[in-house]
């Protein structure tokens, strides 16, 4: 099979960009062909201010150049199936008119809920937000729920709100994949057909041994430095632990500072960003990862490397999260964004070295299980196929 991949990485790299890269060199490996049509947020930096200005408020909506080079690229490499991933904001939303036209099959991953709420993540102001789906997108830009601007808001909004008016992605994405059955509810209960979503969980490309037996005195914590990821309180509830193990934080972002003056005193490191591999040699020595997100996550990939490491994890009970932690069996759940609950799950793994040591070999188990590559291969054909199957379907009728 060769399979068009379309992909829009943001200006900074994140997890989508690593699904991406996993599910490509997992494709090549069982033998097919991968035909990727990558483009970056970073490339706007380099357009004169004219171009700037018309990019913004026209080509952002619909390129002829990004439609055009689409048909070209199927029309030359003829693939099976287009596998889009994201698309704002420079590849725009010409390419599901591209591949539709082309007849081409399209899947869409759902990697977050830009389509249902502008700034994907149902949070605004350090709580979990839905006013978008109950009273309006236009409810983004009154609040300037991107980049904290009016005018970004606007743009961003108008861009979904013509997606959704002209029904663009219901009507001509065969396929969507959600990471989670939580993840798919969302979308559900805001329109999208259910018969359409199927569930695919992100994987992990292992390659290193099998967990190590013993661990070293820390804990871990991966991810962005921003409010929605619940670093501070994290960071809060060291601090109320008496004798607390190093804590280790891998990632970097904009409450670093104030994380940093917040954590004067405590066994509290900050390491910046690391390389994936670097964060896995980090992650098999840890006694537990702690996810403190207080957004609703579509899927936590930082979960399944824990997994694969024979980590148990200490997660809030939000979103996605819930579903991959199974609290008692592989680490434990605690209330999102309260601090003395998080302390007292802490203390609990603390205290209880060889339930701690049970728990990571649960989770090496549900790895193996659930979240490798192969398992991980059947599924995604398997949705290959239904989108192919229904395309030949709207096809005949």
């Amino acid at each position: 099979m060769k399979i068009l991949v379309i992909h829009n990485s943001y200006y900074y790299q994140g997890g989508e960009d690593e699904v991406v890269a996993a599910e490509k060199k997992m494709l090549e490996s069982q033998g097919h062909q991968v035909v990727c049509y990558l483009r970056s947020n970073k490339t706007i930096e380099e357009f004169g201010f004219l171009k700037k200005i018309n990019f913004f408020f026209k080509d952002v909506f619909w390129s002829k150049d990004v439609y055009q080079e689409i048909k070209s690229l199927i029309q030359r490499e003829k693939p099976d199936i287009a596998h889009i991933h994201n698309t704002f904001f420079v590849i725009t939303p010409s390419v599901y008119d591209a591949c539709y036209d082309e007849k081409l099959p399209i899947v869409q991953t759902l990697h977050n809920y830009r389509f249902l709420c502008p700034n994907a993540l149902f949070y605004r102001r350090e709580k979990i937000c839905s006013h978008c789906v109950s009273s309006g997108i236009q409810q983004a830009i009154l609040q300037k729920c991107w980049k904290n601007s009016y005018l970004k808001s606007f743009l961003l909004t108008k861009i979904i709100h013509s997606l959704q008016k002209k029904q663009i992605l219901t009507n001509k994405v065969s396929c969507f994949i959600a990471p989670s059955a939580f993840c798919k509810q969302k979308f559900v209960e805001n329109g999208f057909p259910a018969e359409k979503i199927f569930i695919k969980p992100n994987f992990l490309n292992k390659n290193f041994d099998r967990p190590l037996e013993t661990r070293k005195d820390y804990a871990l914590y991966v991810g962005a430095l921003r409010d929605y990821k619940g670093v501070m309180t994290l960071v809060k509830a060291w601090a109320g632990i008496s004798n607390p193990l190093a804590l280790k934080i891998i990632g970097d972002g904009p409450l670093k500072k104030d994380l940093m003056i917040l954590s004067r005193g405590l066994p509290i490191e900050f390491l910046g960003q690391k390389p994936q591999e670097e964060t896995m040699r980090l992650m098999q020595g840890a006694s537990f990862l702690i996810v403190p997100s207080e957004c609703y996550e579509t899927f936590s990939r930082v979960i399944i490397e824990a997994y694969a490491c024979g980590v148990p994890v200490i997660a809030s009970n939000i979103g996605a999260i819930k579903e991959i932690v199974e609290d008692g069996k592989t680490g434990v759940l605690f209330k999102s964004g309260d601090v003395e609950d998080l302390a007292i799950k802490i203390r609990c793994l603390l205290g209880n070295p060889q339930v701690a040591r049970q728990m990571g070999q649960n989770a090496y188990k549900i790895f193996d299980e659930q979240y490798t590559a192969e398992k991980n291969y059947q599924v995604l054909m398997n949705i290959y196929r239904k989108a192919m199957e229904l395309k030949q379907k709207d096809f005949r009728q």
